[in-house]
């Protein structure tokens, strides 16, 4: 069995499937959020997420897309009373979720799985992707935090059926589905670095198209590691024996902008 990938369709207008934004308190990608904002079946801020938002909305006027969120979800500790009142005037919907057991990632997953279910006529179906706007350029810990949500939501039906990216300063991220991988790719939207990150610990990866491919070739923290390698082909195909490896693709320099 093979899983097809087509990451290009997030950043072109042209998904693959359905999918919803969440826009974490980090710093935001305002080129990549801007590619991919428009055909968002529905957009989502974790708390303070939301004041990152707005700050982006007042960049509109300089050829970002501008919308509004769907909801704002969280224990909202974070929220500046400016912003909720601003979004608030505008129909937002504000969710308090002052569960001290999840985090305002989680909360946002259970949020966006629960109305892609009351929805699903709308796009055919229960299971939808999300495209989480983060940072890992900034504290260690919450850096290694992301990339635990995205395992995390994989293993959760709960929080997720359906695909989980991570969209941060530079990259596009993704855990590799247990069966073999086709990564499909068009020109102009990743540059050329790869990494594939044994998370979860040692596994045999073989991959095919890349620069320096590799046949059952093992990968470990603290052994060998396979970053920094290079596409060389529109089709990507990879798999391995063992735990799940994160798969990450350089962004295009037009999609790395940064804002505050």
């Amino acid at each position: 069995m093979t899983t097809d990938w087509y990451p290009c369709g997030l950043l072109n207008g042209r998904p693959s499937s359905p999918y919803a934004v969440l826009i974490l308190n980090q710093p935001i990608n305002r080129n990549a959020l801007n590619a991919v904002i428009e055909s968002a079946s529905l957009m989502i801020c974790a708390d303070g997420g939301a004041n990152r938002l707005f700050d982006y909305d007042q960049e509109a006027k300089n050829g970002f897309k501008k919308r509004l969120p769907d909801a704002i979800v969280g224990d909202l500790d974070s929220l500046s009373p400016s912003v909720s009142e601003h979004y608030r005037a505008r129909g937002v919907q504000v969710v308090k979720d002052p569960d001290q057991y999840s985090t305002d990632f989680t909360k946002c997953l259970r949020w966006i799985r629960d109305w892609s279910i009351k929805n699903k006529s709308a796009f055919l179906g229960p299971e939808m992707d999300v495209v989480v706007l983060g940072g890992l350029g900034g504290r260690v810990d919450q850096a290694f935090s992301q990339i635990h949500h995205l395992y995390m939501a994989e293993n959760d039906t709960k929080l997720l059926k359906g695909r989980i990216y991570l969209l941060s300063e530079q990259s596009l991220s993704f855990v590799l589905a247990s069966s073999n991988n086709l990564i499909h790719l068009e020109p102009g939207y990743f540059a050329e670095n790869v990494g594939i990150i044994p998370v979860l610990g040692r596994t045999l990866i073989t991959t095919t198209g890349l620069e320096w491919d590799v046949d059952r070739w093992p990968t470990e923290f603290g052994g060998q590691m396979s970053t920094s390698n290079h596409i060389r082909s529109d089709k990507i195909e990879l798999s391995f024996q063992g735990p799940r490896p994160l798969f990450t693709m350089e962004l295009h320099k037009h999609l790395t902008v940064t804002g505050p």
